[in-house]
């Protein structure tokens, strides 16, 4: 049992050699370890058993089981409970036995609930995921274990493949592992009478240690480990050295049991790891490509410990040095150096890869109005009540900056687009009007406004004090927490905030509202007053830029070489707005009270899981359909 673990654990690691290292996109608390790390002793030992039931703390779970089972052992006067436990094992195989026959409509259905649910554009963003998931199960079935059997026991490889086409072919083809039991049970007879002289116990201790082999044996649950290891990589969520070891160790008694139990400890394990809950369906769906090869590695490795562990008990194991060394060493040596040879030949993307800018509005505003953009401010009376003006004239005209990203931005199409962007399609549509672009200037924010440039400015504006002296606001839709944005390189200087805050001549900039966040927090820095982060961090002009969380976190995703130092709300909150022309009061009335609109009818909702999370929240087609998509057949 502890060679198979070991030789699956660590090919597993080998395999995980191709994964790139995770880019690093969050530092200071952001680095914490998770709760997996901080609570680990709550979840492997099995305090309130009903709790973890149901709060599916798998590992305590299966702590449980192992606990009861050798109390079980050393119970006395059991065989009342063992009659029972073996009447109810007689009663179970008996209806493996009917479901083997009805297991073909049950194969039909589950092809056609995969073809007609999964999404295919997902699985092929986990390509690499599933092959590699494809090729080790492969290489442990035809190589590991066949050469393991055939060099301890009396079997031939093609004994080993033959028994394995035996037992292994239904469980595969239907993803139960359990209606292997009784195939194994009848193989298990076939080597008593070949190997053990017709011994009528050898068929009955093979039957003792089938619950223990099959509880244990499933190795195939253990490749949970090398999706959560590729999970790190896809998500950007780079785990820490002690997070790394803890699941390791978790997975071996998360592994415990059905193939199954596999999608309930992933689950555990991405909530634990905090990594996003698209994750979770992200696993599901693979399973339709990966779920009955799991079993069919659960139940290869299951038939192999069992026939190691019944020779083993009669003295019918053989130690063949020359050919374990030949066939384990040498398999374990070509998987290290294939594994090491595919690295260099693959680029993987991660979910983050241009995610942000493949965005269009098309996609959440159908038919969106007539757009222009103009090169300089037009002029327009002062004075007079803007949303008359706007309704009057037919043109809203809305201020923009597209270096906010994701709220106002230029994507892959040269479009401009962004949460922002999408309200303003939105408010124009809504006003029956025409919409113009004006460039705005950060820094001369208050007089642009206020001299008419614009009707509305909407680009991840900040509402502070300081310019509601000057302009109105509507109400906030969004609250930021402030961050700083600086290189990978030093890492070491801003994952601490109090080194941050008393060492002088660090350069950081700001601009708009951000400065008066850097003056407050930062008084022995030197101040950078620029136009942009490209121009000042980029440039090597500044060591840190004061930024808000969300558009800090998107930029670095397309700029790895720089990081998010989030210090939670240390260094305070700042509100998202969007700024009028002082005075303004039925043109704010009515802006806030759209806004309310929007929040009540979900289209808030829809731009953030759009714009901010980069969720699809297009319709999906319905599911496939023999009646529709074969036989063409409409109602």
């Amino acid at each position: 049992w502890t060679a198979l673990w070991g030789i699956m654990l660590a090919l597993i690691y080998l395999l995980s050699l191709m994964i790139p290292p995770s880019a690093v996109t969050f530092i200071g608390s952001g680095g914490e370890d998770s709760a997996l790390a901080r609570n680990f002793l709550s979840y492997i030992v099995p305090e309130n058993p009903f709790y973890d039931l149901a709060n599916n703390i798998v590992p305590a779970i299966a702590v449980l089981g192992l606990i009861l089972g050798v109390a079980l052992m050393h119970l006395e006067k059991k065989e009342p409970l063992l009659s029972l436990l073996e009447g109810t094992n007689q009663l179970i195989e008996k209806i493996f036995k009917w479901l083997a026959i009805l297991s073909p409509i049950g194969i039909f259905a589950h092809i056609a609930v995969a073809s007609g649910t999964v999404r295919f554009e997902n699985l092929v963003a986990l390509q690499f995921y599933v092959f590699s998931f494809l090729g080790i199960s492969a290489f442990v079935i035809f190589w590991i274990l066949p050469a393991l059997l055939s060099s301890l026991t009396p079997l031939t490889y093609k004994e080993v493949l033959v028994a394995f086409r035996t037992v292994c072919l239904l469980p595969f083809a239907t993803g139960l592992p359990t209606i292997a039991l009784p195939f194994i049970n009848k193989y298990m007879k076939e080597l008593g009478a070949k190997h053990a002289n017709g011994d009528p116990h050898f068929h009955g201790m093979s039957q003792t240690v089938m619950p223990l082999c099959y509880t244990f044996g499933q190795i195939g649950n253990s490749l949970m480990l090398f999706f959560v290891l590729f999970l790190s990589f896809y998500y950007r969520h780079p785990f820490t050295e002690s997070e790394k070891t803890l699941v390791t160790l978790l997975s071996i008694p998360m592994s415990i049991g059905s193939s199954a139990t596999s999608v309930n400890a992933v689950t555990f394990l991405i909530h634990q790891l905090s990594l996003p809950d698209e994750a979770i369906d992200l696993f599901s769906q693979t399973l339709a490509l990966t779920l009955n090869v799991q079993v069919l590695l659960s139940v290869a490795s299951v038939l192999t410990l069992v026939i190691l562990v019944i020779y083993s008990y009669y003295g019918l194991l053989e130690f063949k040095r020359k050919q374990i060394g030949t066939h384990l060493g040498l398999g374990v040596v070509l998987f290290a150096v294939a594994t090491l040879a595919i690295k260099q030949g693959i680029h993987l993307e991660d979910n983050y890869q241009d995610q942000y800018l493949d965005l269009k509005i098309s996609d959440v505003i159908p038919n969106p109005v007539p757009a222009k953009f103009l090169a300089h401010h037009p002029s327009r009376e002062v004075g007079g009540d803007v949303l008359a003006q706007v309704l009057e004239s037919g043109i809203l005209r809305v201020g923009y900056d597209p270096t906010n990203i994701p709220y106002c931005y230029w994507n892959v199409e040269n479009e401009l687009v962004g949460y922002d962007v999408a309200y303003a399609y939105e408010l124009a549509k809504d006003l029956d009007c025409k919409i113009e672009f004006v460039p705005l200037v950060i820094n001369n924010l208050q007089k642009e406004i206020n001299s008419g440039a614009y009707d509305i400015a909407m680009a991840a504006i900040l509402m502070n004090e300081l310019r509601l002296k000057t302009m109105d606001f509507t109400h906030p839709y969004t609250e930021q927490e402030n961050v700083l944005v600086t290189r990978l390189s030093n890492k070491a200087l801003f994952e601490d905030l109090y080194k941050v805050v008393n060492t002088t001549g660090i350069r950081i900039g700001a601009v708009g509202g951000y400065r008066s966040v850097r003056d407050r927090h930062f008084p022995l820095a030197v101040a950078v007053d620029g136009f942009s982060i490209e121009e000042d961090l980029l440039q090597g002009k500044a060591d840190a830029w004061v930024w808000s969380k969300i558009p800090g976190f998107v930029w670095c995703l397309s700029h790895p070489e720089f990081v998010v130092a989030d210090y939670g709300d240390q260094i305070g909150k700042r509100y998202f707005a969007y700024p009028i022309r002082e005075g303004s009061l039925n043109w704010a009335s009515f802006l806030n009270n759209w806004l309310s609109l929007k929040e009540q009818s979900g289209f808030k909702k829809r731009m953030e899981q759009y714009w901010i999370k980069g969720e699809d929240i297009s319709t999906p087609p319905p599911r496939w359909s023999v009646i529709r998509d074969v036989l063409h057949w409409e109602h």
